[in-house]
């Protein structure tokens, strides 16, 4: 295994100029950064897809004030981060491509999973730009490559929800990365977007950029993939409903996925998929705050019985609370003092496996059944 890293950044840690120089920081900090993998800036997902809506029912003003808005905005990071240049002229070239895509979408009155990704691919494209050409700037002394990741992460043809092809982008990584693998370099790509072999942009789902950093770090056997978010880490339950969560320092990979299986938003199940499989640890830490430190995610469990974890799934027409943790298959009672400490007849058990024991709620608040939850976990385990 090499000593390369590959560090992905969410949209909220390249969300505008102070926070991508944050991101040139953390890079600049450490120096077996060899990928940098970049997010659209915060919420673009969101307005390209205001923008396809706009053109596709015809409404060519609200389609014109949200390019413009779009636009805007990502021309005053550039601005604000005094971009050469020929960055501006690539940033037209993008705008462009949005308001002919827009135009595409205005003309057929509809757009299909094919044509979103297209549109999709552009938020990550400007954003990996803008940083690309600020780590060229903060890191003279280093080559500074930005690489199309559509060159690399092939996949098959199921758009908005394509399947990555491993041999092919080992294949491709062998010949567009391998070769700028060295101290002096560092890789600037984008997440979420790939192509497939008639070479249509796809896209990996949402918040598949964290799956690119995976597929990226399997790649080229990293010693450790790094998720750069807002917060410092996997946190206990939601700490923007309990208050009182805490951040986990070391989860094992079947922790975690089961943790975003069952509702956790920090880390998605796809995520894991790729680095448990070369046995790459996966560490969440808060690019605001790097020197928090954060939650590392590796094979390892811990030798006995534990709880870590409370977690909420919102289903059609009922919740799910869950409690993670390890070895819970091995606790005989767990299941009946669990069920005893919740003390409600709306929460009925659901399921139990060696990390995850989960109860259905029907008719309770999802807030306050989190909320009691978590506090069983801090007081009883």
């Amino acid at each position: 295994m090499s000593k390369w890293i590959v560090a992905k950044f969410g949209g909220s840690s390249v969300k505008d100029a102070e926070a991508m120089l944050r991101v040139s920081n953390v890079v600049d900090a450490n120096p077996d950064i060899r990928i940098v993998v970049i997010s659209a800036t915060q919420n673009t997902t969101n307005q390209l897809e205001f923008i396809a809506r706009a053109a596709s029912s015809g409404d060519s003003e609200t389609l014109k004030s949200l390019i413009l808005e779009l636009t805007n905005r990502h021309t005053t990071i550039a601005n604000e981060l005094f971009s050469s240049e020929e960055v501006h002229s690539e940033l037209k070239y993008l705008y462009d491509e949005v308001e002919l895509i827009g135009e595409t979408i205005s003309n057929a009155r509809m757009f299909t999973p094919k044509i979103m990704d297209q549109l999709y691919s552009v938020g990550e494209r400007m954003s990996s730009l803008l940083v690309s050409d600020l780590i060229r700037l903060r890191m003279p002394d280093h080559k500074v490559t930005l690489l199309d990741a559509r060159d690399v992460i092939k996949t098959n043809s199921e758009f908005q929800k394509a399947e990555p092809q491993i041999d092919l982008i080992a294949e491709k990584t062998r010949e567009l990365i391998y070769p700028h693998l060295n101290k002096d370099s560092i890789i600037v790509t984008q997440g979420f977007i790939g192509k497939d072999l008639l070479g249509n942009t796809t896209t990996l789902g949402r918040e598949g950029s964290d799956y690119s950093a995976a597929l990226f770090g399997e790649a080229i056997d990293a010693t450790l993939v790094q998720i750069w978010t807002d917060v410092a880490g996997i946190a206990s339950s939601d700490p923007r409903l309990v208050k009182n969560a805490k951040f986990i320092a070391t989860l094992s990979y079947d922790e975690a996925t089961a943790l975003a299986t069952l509702g956790a938003k920090v880390l998605f199940p796809t995520t894991l998929l790729p680095t448990k499989r070369k046995d790459i640890p996966v560490f969440v830490g808060s690019s605001i705050h790097p020197e928090a430190g954060g939650t590392t995610v590796t094979k390892y469990q811990d030798g006995k019985f534990s709880l870590k974890a409370v977690t909420f799934l919102q289903k059609k027409e009922y919740g799910i609370v869950s409690f993670i943790g390890c070895h819970l298959d091995q606790s005989p009672h767990l299941v009946a003092d669990l069920r005893s400490y919740l003390g409600e007849s709306s929460f009925d058990f659901y399921d139990l496996t060696s990390v995850s024991v989960s109860f259905k709620i029907v008719n309770s608040d999802p807030t306050l059944a989190l909320i009691k939850a978590h506090e069983i976990l801090v007081t009883h385990y």
